[in-house]
């Protein structure tokens, strides 16, 4: 059956109810990005380690976690960390609530991309700085919240707010686990209005998205200029 016109009162009636998905998507995103950006913090230390082997085993690791795709990564993670769990500690996790494996498959993809963007904000760092601290004693933690994190962080936050863009829309693969997130209510009211409202729909979903992702960049643009004015005010102190 074709279609014969736009029906934006489509769009207005559905409007509500895929809002309603709105915290849903948000908080997996949100919880997706903390624990990414921690745990990817954590493989830099690793990375930028003294011990060359554990160094070389994060960089292999990362690599392979890189390469495959978001929606891969959530089936592996769904069906195969139950099974990994009960096997080593003997412990079910797979009554865990669907959207939980979203959010620990999307941050493990984000630790894998982001430990490669503070290691390169490492890199940029003035090396006399590093060695300074290093020779008053400083531990590689130390190094990296006091020198590294606070300097290095305000030359990623361009980057690190496209992957974090990334892992905002990444939440919409959610549906295909049968989360009711914004695309999982989308998919639902597209197969009951039996596909005749097919654009409407993702139309509205595209312009909720659209939405969140002026409000990411809003808020890293924010960050990034307060940033801005807090390391010119060091440096005329200095």
């Amino acid at each position: 059956m074709e279609r014969e016109s736009f029906h934006l009162d489509f769009i207005i009636e559905i409007w509500p109810k895929i809002i309603k998905a709105l915290p849903l998507t948000v908080t997996m995103a949100l919880c997706a990005i903390v624990a990414g950006c921690l745990v990817g913090l954590a493989l830099t230390l690793c990375k930028i380690s003294k011990y060359r082997k554990l160094s070389l085993v994060i960089d292999a690791v990362t690599v392979i976690i890189r390469a495959v795709p978001e929606v891969v990564l959530i089936y592996l993670v769904y069906f195969g960390l139950p099974v990994l769990v009960q096997d080593l500690f003997g412990y079910d996790i797979s009554g865990w609530a669907k959207p939980v494996f979203v959010v620990l498959a999307l941050a493990i993809q984000l630790s894998a991309s982001s430990s490669e963007l503070f290691r390169s904000a490492y890199n940029s760092l003035d090396a006399g700085q590093l060695e300074a601290a290093h020779s008053i004693g400083m531990t590689t933690l130390q190094r990296f919240s006091r020198i590294i994190l606070p300097q290095g962080l305000y030359v990623i936050l361009p980057n690190l707010s496209g992957l974090c863009l990334g892992i905002i829309q990444a939440t919409s693969l959610a549906y295909t686990l049968g989360v009711m997130d914004i695309m999982g209510k989308a998919k639902l009211l597209d197969s009951n209005a039996f596909s005749m409202n097919t654009f409407e729909v993702y139309l509205l979903v595209a312009l909720i998205y659209w939405v969140l992702s002026l409000v990411e960049g809003w808020l890293f643009k924010g960050l990034e200029a307060r940033m801005g004015r807090g390391m010119r005010t060091v440096a005329q102190d200095s």
